[in-house]
């Protein structure tokens, strides 16, 4: 199991005492470290995790490496969806299994709050940008991923929204 990026390890003991060996990966070596800090401090046994320091846009894995991927909070950093589709091309590259990715959705009481703040500090948000679902569907389409599940977080109020996507082997 892949949780890329891991940030600072929050995941790592849930996936670890659900039988998966797991690694954690994160652009940031600071995060890394402090995933790899978090879990020796939760008594992991060393051969649970590994840490590594790794971009999802070019991870250093191969093909079909992992059974599962998790990727939470990551997609909300992207502005661009082609951004968000190397992304998701890495993923589905390196999965044979589910994939399970978060975004911040646009259809949420909490996208709207901070769409009006942002207009009315008349600035464009740069980090933690609401997607549509519609947009990010059709990124996820475009890399050759289909929608398995959709799990919103307190729907219509949380922005926080996770989706099970798998390789689409109807897809080019």
């Amino acid at each position: 199991m892949l949780d890329l990026p891991c940030g600072a390890g929050r995941l790592t003991p849930l996936l670890v005492d659900m039988g998966y060996k797991v690694i954690s990966a994160d652009s940031s070596a600071h995060m890394v470290r402090l995933a790899g800090q978090a879990s020796l401090r939760n008594g992991l046994p060393l051969a649970a995790a590994d840490f590594i320091v790794a971009s999802v846009l070019a991870t250093p894995f191969s093909d079909g490496e992992f059974d599962a991927v998790v990727c939470n909070r990551l997609f909300h950093h992207f502005r661009e969806s082609e951004i968000r589709r190397q992304a998701l091309r890495e993923l589905k590259r390196i999965c044979r299994g589910p994939i399970v990715v978060s975004f911040f959705c646009s259809h949420a009481l909490d996208s709207v709050t901070f769409c009006v703040k942002q207009l009315l500090a008349k600035r464009r948000a740069t980090d933690r940008i609401p997607i549509s679902y519609r947009v990010f569907t059709r990124d996820c389409q475009a890399a050759g991923l289909k929608v398995c599940s959709i799990m919103p977080t307190r729907p219509g109020i949380s922005k926080q929204w996770y989706l099970v996507l798998r390789a689409d082997a109807g897809a080019a």
